[in-house]
């Protein structure tokens, strides 16, 4: 071996032991700062599974049902910007319009109940409305105009939500609840 391969190769060597020492010393050091990362299940597959934050307490009395199936991350909703239903004063019709610019996931119940089963949806979401994951049975859209010989009208009110007709082909299909929050009632002229 000649002198300059002998240096290279002893310096080599020991670059490599220091290098293994200086990671096995910062690995080994602090503990306490490691950083933990927790993956989230993707709640685009089913709305039976609820969101469980790392140390959260599991309460077995009553297990949070999400409002949701969708990729949180796609359709985070935007609160200085919310669209909601509008009723209209005149004839008590039940409007949502699909403005891209606002936020809205509106969702029409069989009960007032948000765990009861969900009939209609409206959502400026891609992902919510597209191939309507919710199953809902009349449907998911983007804005009342969407539907076809289709149309809500207001009934009255009923606790936190509003009672409204489902009317399809000028026939009442079934009273439908929908979250008042979500709702209001046109500005008189």
């Amino acid at each position: 071996m000649t002198r300059l391969n002998a240096f290279h190769c002893f310096f080599h060597w020991k670059g490599l032991s220091m290098m293994a020492l200086c990671f096995l010393a910062m690995s080994c050091g602090n503990k306490n700062n490691k950083a933990v990362k927790t993956r989230l299940p993707d709640t685009s597959k089913t709305d039976s599974v609820a969101k469980i934050e790392p140390n959260d307490h599991i309460s077995p009395a009553k297990v949070h049902k999400p409002d949701t199936i969708r990729n949180v991350e796609a359709t985070q909703m935007n609160g200085d910007a919310f669209q909601k239903a509008i009723i209209s004063l005149q004839d008590s019709s039940l409007m949502v319009y699909g403005n891209i610019r606002e936020d809205y996931r509106i969702f029409g119940y069989e009960q007032p109940d948000t765990n009861s089963r969900k009939l209609i949806f409206f959502s400026v979401f891609t992902t919510d409305v597209k191939g309507n994951p919710y199953h809902c049975p009349y449907g998911a859209y983007y804005s009342t105009t969407d539907m076809i010989n289709s149309e809500i009208k207001y009934l009255s009110n009923s606790g936190k939500f509003i009672k409204a007709n489902f009317i399809k082909n000028k026939t009442v299909l079934t009273p439908i609840y929908i979250l008042k929050d979500w709702v209001k009632f046109e500005g008189k002229n």
